[in-house]
């Protein structure tokens, strides 16, 4: 392990975390637990430490690193309240003591409050219960309480010290509820003039002595505080509509464009915020976008950009495992699964954390789906069944449906047990619950379906659909799955092939036969109830329709209405994510 022989007083703290986040992106974690662990008392290395921790933990979705994050997480919270806590500070007033925490400390200190709190919501998200998602829900409540004011507070300075505002920063805050906010406002003012006399309310405690803030600081903390008020923008304008009722009503919401603008704006910044905002934009464009199909069946929409960034950071990153892995996304987008696979593997060799090597070497199983190279994906899957902790059920269906396109289904026994694992579940989340159908669909003992590979191919297809990968294959691999829908005999679900044949047809661009399909589709599934356990099949129809004939044919009032009737459908496989394409088409509209 590196050691760093370093005065206290030589770089300044925020700078050290910035590049312990840097040793992180560069494959040299170890050298960067070591700098985060070299001065424990530093808030600024203390909250790079749990802000690593965190990414690892959502990386791999393991339990014990879910735990160790979120506890890393309220140690930096508790570490930021009391550095800057009502008790300090009434100390202070009352018997002169000064103050710890100077007006830029005092900034520094609530942007990465609110950061942690931010982190530690989405992973009480992600345990997926009722209980969990109102508790995630208020904590997003306080960080946005004080990532609105301090925001607020810094922009106010910038302008003052600075000048003209940045692009990100010119649009005004916009409450969803203004007369809740006009109450913070006034109540927040009150606190201020209370415990600061003479201090504005958007000015940072000072004690009465003028402010310590010069140019170079504010404009440190302007790129610092767009990180995560632009993190939090953009991740609370994916939340589906029903989660979106429940922080209209706690009193927040998220803009996405504004998000976006905010992210881009802090990867120009100077502390530890701009490579993770760079991070974030990555993610945004390469997985986000595609995988919600926020551009409808255009998922190289975002490859342009992200693309932009990869180049602007190729000095600071060439060799990073990370950012081979989002250069290997960029390719499959692109339908070039070759330099895709080239990139996975080359993030796989270079990176020496387990969590990258697993997530690369996802990712080059999805390539070879993508290439419906089944025996080269059964493989793979069967790699990561065998070295995955968190979802091994899931790389165990796909090694399964893979075998089963290769006529050599020999997992019978395996495939038996997991049916009767889900059958036995009392509480499943969403993958679990897709799982929970889709080993229920898989034959056991029904040998003419066992050994019919079109069965297991459909699948694949069905699996390929709704993760939004088929428009990131060949059109001659589009040709050859269009034939297998015209010619199935055997469908694991009514109208599946058509709904996959009618989304390949679109693809194409051939919107009559592509509507023809889907209203096939929809036809012959109308007397089966709305929560069928397929009714996935029935409630994606619905949308490609809705979204063609809106988006391609002109054909809004149709379009909408189609768009519309999906809320119909209830308890289908991923509900949630198909409710925010319909929800941002909608809104676009």
């Amino acid at each position: 392990m590196a050691t760093f022989n370093r005065s206290p007083n030589d770089i300044p703290k925020w700078k050290l975390a910035r590049e312990g986040i840097q040793l992180l992106i560069n494959n040299k974690a170890s050298d960067a637990e070591a700098l985060f662990k070299e001065y424990p008392d530093s808030i600024h290395l203390y909250a790079g430490y749990s802000f690593a921790i965190f990414m690892d933990a959502i990386t791999t979705l393991e339990d014990d690193k879910l735990t160790t994050a979120l506890s890393a997480l309220k140690e930096t919270e508790r570490r930021c309240y009391s550095d800057n806590g009502w008790m300090k500070v009434m100390k202070s007033k009352v018997f002169g003591a000064e103050t710890s925490l100077s007006d830029t400390e005092y900034l520094e200190h609530q942007i990465i409050l609110a950061d942690a709190q931010v982190c530690m919501a989405i992973l009480i998200f992600l345990q997926q219960d009722v209980s969990g998602m109102f508790k995630g829900g208020w904590i997003l409540r306080k960080s946005w309480k004080i990532y609105q004011h301090t925001y607020n507070t810094i922009r106010s300075l910038y302008k003052e010290i600075v000048g003209e505002l940045p692009d990100a920063a010119i649009q005004n805050i916009a409450p969803l509820n203004e007369r809740d906010e006009e109450e913070d406002v006034e109540n927040v003012e009150k606190q201020w003039e209370y415990l600061y006399q003479g201090a504005p309310p958007q000015s940072p405690p000072s004690n009465g002595k003028p402010c310590d803030i010069d140019k170079e600081t504010i404009t440190r903390l302007m790129g610092a505080i767009s990180f995560g008020y632009g993190l939090f923008h953009l991740g609370v304008s994916l939340l589906p509509p029903s989660l979106l009722r429940v922080t209209s009503f706690l009193g927040f919401g998220g803009n996405r464009n504004l998000g976006i603008s905010n992210l881009m704006y802090s990867r120009e910044g100077s502390d530890m915020h701009a490579p993770l905002a760079t991070l974030a934009l990555l993610w945004y464009h390469t997985i986000v976008r595609p995988f919600y199909a926020l551009d409808g069946s255009n998922v190289r929409a975002g490859v342009e950009a992200a693309m932009q960034l990869l180049d602007e950071s190729q000095k600071e990153y060439r060799d990073s495992a990370l950012f081979l892995f989002f250069l290997g996304r960029i390719h499959r987008l692109n339908s070039n699964i070759p330099e895709a696979l080239n990139a996975f593997q080359a993030s796989v060799e270079n990176s020496i954390q387990r969590e990258i090597k697993m997530l690369s070497l996802h990712e080059v199983g999805w390539c070879y789906l993508i290439q419906l190279d089944y025996r080269s994906a059964e493989l793979t899957f069967e790699k990561l069944r065998v070295a995955s902790r968190w979802s091994r059920e899931f790389y165990t269906y796909l090694s399964i449906i893979c075998a089963g396109a290769c006529n050599s289904i020999k997992n019978v026994n395996t495939l038996s047990q997991m049916k009767t694992v889900y059958e036995n579940s009392p509480k499943l989340n969403q993958l679990g619950m897709f799982l929970s159908k889709r080993f229920a669909l898989c034959p056991t003992a029904d040998k003419t379906k066992l050994n019919d590979r079109t069965f297991w191919i459909f699948l694949i297809y069905d699996i390929l659909y709704l993760w939004n990968a088929l428009p990131s294959c060949t059109f001659d691999n589009i040709r050859r799955i269009i034939s297998d829908c015209e010619n199935v005999t055997v469908e694991p679900m009514l109208g599946l092939a058509l709904l996959i044949r009618g989304t390949c047809h679109c693809i194409l661009k051939e919107y009559e036969v592509g509507i023809e399909c889907l209203r096939q589709c929809l036809e012959i599934r109308k007397e089966l109830p709305h929560n069928a356990d397929d009714a996935h099949v029935s409630a994606f129809a619905q949308y490609e329709l809705g979204h063609i004939l809106m988006k391609k044919l002109g054909k809004k009032k149709e379009g909408k209405a189609m768009l519309a009737d999906v809320e119909r459908y209830k308890d289908y496989d991923f509900e949630q994510r198909l409710n925010v394409r319909v929800h941002s088409l909608i809104k676009l509209s």
